[in-house]
């Protein structure tokens, strides 16, 4: 009996020390950065005999994350980002804009490559990976003129690339600078590409978002 109420015990502890020792010696890093947005998807469309023109405006927004270095050189990161960008769409006859504030929240998993060296303690990295984005916008507004119309949210898989540089100007802490450039598909915001008598967006393509962050680097392990 106290054999089996002592090795569960046994084997958590050993689990957790295992654990911590390979944190240890392989490294965690966990980071928070600013973020300016650009999202580009410009699409010219026409919408009940009226020409329109979509585009989006620069933003900002928020990233946190954390890696795990499996050696010097390769490590697999996670982030989260909240971020919003205004919709804007122009009525090209009259040059009225009427402006909608999109949030987009991100979920992406890369994986980084660091170079083996630093000069100066700045060590540069590329990173590439996946994403799920989740685009979002009022529940009820104006779209191209027509009241009371309701935005639905948009769900996208995309992918996303780039590169950064560390400054360790402390042993565990870093300064960095990160350039992304995310490519998904350009959220319709559940608009029909075509209707009879309400509202419809008939955009397609890729939206791309190069996204430039600085923040702060935490090595706690």
């Amino acid at each position: 009996m106290k054999v089996r109420a002592i090795l569960p015990a046994v084997v958590a502890a050993t689990v957790f020390s295992t654990s911590a020792r390979m944190l240890h010696a392989q490294g965690l890093s966990v980071f928070a950065m600013g973020t300016v947005s650009s999202l580009y998807a410009k699409n010219l469309y026409s919408e009940f005999g009226t020409d329109f023109q979509s585009s989006y405006k620069v933003g900002g927004g928020l990233t946190l994350g954390a890696e795990f270095r499996m050696n010097r050189i390769l490590g697999v990161e996670g982030s989260y980002t909240v971020s919003r960008n205004n919709l804007a769409v122009t009525n090209t006859t009259n040059s009225s804009e009427q402006g909608y504030g999109i949030h987009n929240q991100r979920f992406a998993a890369d994986a980084v490559a660091h170079a083996p060296i630093s000069f100066l303690r700045l060590k540069p990295y590329l990173a590439a990976g996946v994403e799920f984005d989740h685009f979002s916008a009022p529940s009820s507004t104006t779209f191209s003129g027509l009241p009371n119309v309701t935005f639905g949210a948009a769900n996208k898989v995309g992918v996303n690339y780039g590169g950064g540089v560390d400054w360790g100007f402390l042993p565990h802490i870093a300064l960095r600078i990160d350039v992304r450039d995310h490519l998904t598909g350009i959220p319709t915001y559940g608009f029909p590409s075509s209707a009879a008598t309400r509202a419809y967006f008939p955009v397609s393509g890729l939206a791309n978002n190069l996204e430039y962050s600085a923040g702060i680097v935490f090595h706690v392990g």
